[in-house]
C-alpha cells in the first residue's frame, strides 16, 4: 500500500489576487462526471489561458474552489489561473478573486498520474473533514515544478480551516 499523503502541515497564509476562469460545480455533479473540472482543465490549456494572466506572481497553476454555498455538498466556485502581483486588466472570460488571509492545512500527495493523485487527495481530504473544521472560504490546489510530468506529479493542496 502506497502512501497517499506525503505531508500534512499547517501554514498561515497572507492575502492574494488571483485571475483565472470561473465556473460554478458541485462535488455531486463532478462526481457524476457531469461538472465542469474536466473541461475547465482542457480550456486552461487550449485557449492559453495562463498566457493571458496579467502580472503572474509565478509559473505555478492554482486551481481554486472558492464561494462555497455551505460545505461540501453544496455549490461552488471552481477557478482555473495564477496568483498575481496586481490586478491590471482582467482579460475577457476571466475573473479576478482576492483570497483572504487565513489558516490552512496542507496536504501533499504522493507522487504519480495527477489525474489520480488529486481524487485520492480529495477523498482523504473528505474523511479527514468528518473530525476537523474547514473554513470554507477558499481552498486551492498548487501545482508547481512538480507536476511537470503529468504521470509522476505531486501537489499540494491548501484547506482552509477555523
Amino acid at each position: 500500500m502506497f502512501q497517499l499523503i506525503q505531508e500534512r502541515r499547517i501554514t498561515k497564509m497572507s492575502s492574494f489576487r488571483f485571475i483565472g476562469r470561473a465556473a460554478t460545480t458541485t462535488n455531486d455533479a463532478e462526481m457524476r462526471g457531469e461538472g465542469v473540472i474536466p473541461s475547465e482543465w482542457g480550456r486552461l490549456y487550449q485557449e492559453r489561458t495562463l498566457e493571458r494572466v496579467p502580472n503572474k506572481a509565478n509559473a505555478n497553476v492554482l486551481a481554486l474552489y472558492t464561494d462555497y454555498e455551505s460545505d461540501e455538498k453544496g455549490s461552488y466556485t471552481f477557478a482555473l489561473g495564477a496568483g498575481v502581483t496586481e490586478a491590471g486588466e482582467i482579460p475577457d472570460g476571466m475573473k479576478i478573486f482576492t483570497i483572504p488571509e487565513s489558516d490552512y492545512v496542507v496536504f501533499t500527495t504522493r507522487r504519480g498520474p495527477v489525474h489520480e493523485i488529486v481524487v485520492e487527495a480529495w477523498q482523504h481530504i473528505w474523511e479527514w473533514s468528518r473530525t476537523n473544521r474547514r473554513a470554507f472560504l477558499t481552498d486551492f490546489e498548487l501545482y508547481d515544478e512538480r507536476c511537470a510530468d503529468p504521470a509522476n506529479s505531486q501537489v499540494d493542496i491548501y484547506i482552509s480551516v477555523v
